[in-house]
């Protein structure tokens, strides 16, 4: 019960303050100049005016000061302070690297240097993946090769060249899932709302039985809980890019806290995911293009074109992701990969046959409009 009662107490905080901070920052935007213009991409705005952005600075506040709160309980067990730390200054470098995006548009290759300097802040406060469990209960290990970079107080920071790279590969893919994702109001805080819940409960599993962790993600929820109240149909202000990033960043960054459970973030962000990549091949094997131009090609605009409302899309991305996400507290092992392959194979099929009934529509207006 005591448990219940502190748990209830950071998830009602955390949002409290999220929800202030949002509000603070909504004033900041505005009287700095920091909004997202509507005619910027026509193809992709939402919006018929002006939307201030630096939603994930809310955010960011609001998990910094829980997390700095929370510290003496957080590193009771593997957690360390060095852990925490990491993850602070790695979403403060996502947070300026977003507020100079918003202001000057920098191009994607500029962008992603400090999507990867954060990744690097990560990995250097200890947290990786080091192993990965396969369905037929063996682990593949990914801790061989490992140089000492430095050394403070003669702990040694190391680098491990497979865990790093996969974990670099890994944190790239989840925050460039909901940074790409973001193209309708509620649709990426609700989505991180879900996730962090979900993680919440999967942390508190026998399975896994990580109350720090549980605590964390409880805070990530609670904190884009506070600012989806602000950001839900019709939002009144929006992530901007560092936020979007972070979203992805903070799933990404849990699930591997969580004991490497990348299958369930997976699970967690698996109709995203699959959306991305078949946007990719779109863009770049199909149309020669490059991946990081924007257009409408996404799941959420498709689904626009085809009459479905802006309030009925992000709800469907809800129910997917609780589904297929609260099925990895149910399944475990072969059954968790089964559910997965389910879920890719599903969402291949029906964004393949939404676009194709979506160009046909398009063709079809266009005859009837000569």
């Amino acid at each position: 019960m005591e448990n219940s009662i502190w748990y209830l107490s950071i998830f009602l905080g955390a949002t409290l303050v999220a929800y202030i901070s949002t509000w603070l920052m909504m004033k900041v935007a505005i009287r700095f100049g920091f909004v997202d213009e509507a005619a910027s991409a026509p193809h992709r705005k939402q919006q018929s005016k002006a939307m201030p952005l630096l939603g994930g600075v809310a955010i960011f506040i609001t998990i910094t000061i829980f997390l700095l709160w929370l510290a003496p309980n957080l590193t009771q067990g593997y957690l360390l302070p060095k852990h925490l730390w990491g993850i602070i200054l790695a979403a403060a470098v996502l947070m300026i690297g977003g507020i100079i995006d918003d202001r000057w548009s920098l191009t994607p290759y500029v962008q992603i240097l400090f999507p990867l300097l954060a990744i690097a802040i990560v990995i250097s406060s200890g947290i990786g993946i080091e192993y990965i469990s396969n369905p037929f209960g063996d682990v593949w290990g990914l801790d061989q090769w490992r140089w000492d970079v430095f050394f403070i107080n003669d702990i040694p920071y190391q680098f491990i060249i497979w865990a790093d790279v996969f974990t670099i590969l890994w944190l790239l893919g989840t925050m460039y899932t909901t940074k790409l994702l973001d193209g309708l109001d509620g649709l990426v805080p609700g989505i991180t709302v879900i996730g962090g819940i979900i993680i919440f409960f999967l942390s508190h599993s026998q399975d896994v039985a990580q109350p720090e962790t549980a605590t964390l993600a409880l805070v990530v929820a609670a904190a884009a809980l506070g600012f989806l109240i602000w950001n839900f149909i019709p939002a009144k202000i929006y992530l901007g890019e560092g936020g979007s990033l972070l979203s992805g960043f903070l799933l990404g960054v849990l699930a591997i806290l969580s004991g490497g459970k990348i299958a369930t973030a997976l699970l967690i962000l698996g109709l995203p995911i699959i959306d991305l990549i078949w946007v990719i091949i779109r863009r770049s094997l199909i149309e020669k293009r490059s991946p990081f131009s924007g257009d409408a090609l996404h799941l959420h605009f498709q689904l626009q074109k085809l009459g479905w409302s802006k309030r009925s899309v992000v709800l469907l991305f809800y129910a997917i992701t609780i589904i297929f996400g609260a099925s990895t507290l149910l399944f475990t092992g072969k059954a968790k990969i089964i559910v997965l392959i389910i879920l890719a194979v599903a969402s291949f099929i029906a964004i393949a046959w939404l676009y194709t009934l979506s160009r046909k529509q398009a063709l079809a207006d266009e005859k009837y409009s000569h």
